[in-house]
């Protein structure tokens, strides 16, 4: 009786894991959306979140903005592949700043310098949740 009650109390700690692992978007104003663009300096396609670094060009040189993202099954259910973007690509990222002020965000859009547009299903805050496909180079999904 002593293991059945010991292995009750396991699976239901064991059950409350990933949720304590997973962290919430409250650091970003999910009722604002803003664009900027630049250039691709690093992609993080791994989970929990994919991220974006961008070299941002200003009147003092260049600044590295990060930009963080739904994770890798998220972007793929919405079309987007890894080979997407790559460095040194020029894009436009639409996001959700930092509440904090600082530079950044949730991204919730890409732009390619050819025009090809990609949204993430479930974010953002315009009329577009199911948003549309960016398709890699090759044009192949």
């Amino acid at each position: 009786m002593k293991r059945l009650v010991g292995l009750g109390v396991g699976l239901v700690f064991a059950a409350t894991l990933p949720a304590a692992a997973h962290h919430s978007l409250a650091p970003y104003n999910r009722s604002t959306e803003r664009s900027i663009e630049g250039t691709v300096k690093a992609l993080d396609w791994s989970n929990p979140h994919v991220r974006i670094m961008l070299l941002v060009p200003t009147a003092d040189g260049a600044k590295q903005w990060e930009f963080e993202g739904g994770s890798v099954g998220r972007l793929s259910t919405s079309g987007y592949v890894k080979s997407a973007i790559g460095l040194g690509d020029k894009i436009t990222v639409l996001y959700n700043p930092r509440r904090d002020g600082s530079i950044g965000g949730f991204f919730t859009g890409i732009v390619t310098a050819d025009g090809k547009s990609y949204r993430t299903r479930g974010f953002g805050t315009g009329d577009n949740p199911g948003g549309s496909n960016l398709l890699p180079r090759d044009g192949r999904l």
